[in-house]
């Protein structure tokens, strides 16, 4: 009986040595995974990329495209207006900000400051749909009469054409780069009316306007277009007398559409290694200008990407 006892524990004891084992290899394989992803990731370029919401879709679409060539690169890309990546780029928080306005005079100084130096590269370019809701039936309007509705000095849509209702005016943070575009071009500076409500994003603009009767916004043509079916895209025209045109990609390239601009990114100083790749893929007729275009943004002339290329081949 003793015997038969002490052989019992044996295997008991044979039985828990074996599961200590395997744990043991369990919690070591576990432990070499984890240190293979810490250190096959460890030597990857990490790119911060930040700034204008009107670019944020193609921001990602050009960083999801490129690492798929490059695997030795991650790209985070986020949103926030031109205005927050731009001062992230000047506090060194980031490699490369999205603007879809020219770098301000009081930036620039702000990075001198700082000892960074910004440098422009164009990317595409974007026209911006004047949109109202689908029930207004009015199909064309003149820079003058925008400039009139913005600035509160129109505030009925009879005074254009229209029917007997308010306007209800939507547009940007003041953050936007847009938002600044819009103000200078169409505006001529002057001040936004009172009543307007500034709103995050395109998206968010078009959602409002589709929801308003009595609605009218101003967006990246893109975003204009995915929703084309539930609002109406109006014709503009410089001056009263002349036809307007629709923000196609066309009369943008054309000049005919009298509302289109650069978008930007910047990078603190001429870029190196694979930030200067990077830039190099997104001037590329084969990489990001195709994403761009893609998307529905128009692609830069050959003698702009050739000046935007030199600013890299310069280092």
């Amino acid at each position: 009986m003793v015997n038969f006892i002490t052989k019992i524990i044996d295997i008991i004891k044979e039985f828990i040595m074996r599961e200590r084992l395997k744990s043991i290899l369990l919690i070591l394989f576990i432990f070499i995974i984890i240190l293979f992803f810490v250190f096959s990731g460890s030597d990857r370029v990490k790119i911060k990329q930040k700034g204008s919401d009107t670019m944020l879709e193609l921001a990602q679409l050009w960083a999801e495209e490129y690492v798929k060539i490059n695997d030795n690169v991650t790209i985070s890309v986020s949103g926030g207006g031109s205005g927050t990546g731009i001062a992230q780029l000047i506090n060194n928080q980031i490699d490369i900000a999205d603007a879809s306005r020219p770098i301000k005079q009081s930036e620039l100084e702000n990075a001198k400051s700082k000892s960074v130096t910004p440098v422009e590269f164009k990317t595409c370019i974007d026209g911006i749909a004047i949109i109202i809701n689908k029930n207004l039936e009015i199909y064309e309007i003149s820079i003058n009469d925008l400039r009139g509705i913005y600035n509160g000095s129109i505030k009925n849509w009879k005074k254009i054409g229209g029917p007997n209702l308010k306007i209800t005016v939507y547009g940007r943070q003041s953050n936007s780069g847009t938002y600044t575009f819009f103000q200078e071009y169409v505006l001529k500076n002057d001040d936004y009316r009172v009543d307007m409500q500034p709103l995050n994003g395109n998206a968010q603009i078009v959602d409002a306007v589709i929801g308003d009767e009595e609605g009218i916004g101003y967006v990246g043509i893109a975003y204009a277009e995915k929703r084309s079916n539930e609002l109406n895209i109006l014709k503009v025209k410089n001056n009263d007398n002349r036809s307007g045109f629709f923000p196609t990609i066309e009369n943008i390239t054309s000049g005919s559409y009298p509302i289109s601009r650069y978008l930007y990114i910047y990078t603190n100083g001429y870029p190196t290694g694979e930030i200067a790749g990077y830039v190099k893929w997104i001037l590329n007729n084969e990489g990001g200008q195709r994403v761009a275009e893609n998307i529905g943004f128009v692609l830069l002339p050959d003698s702009v990407i050739n000046e935007e290329m030199e600013k890299i081949t310069c280092n």
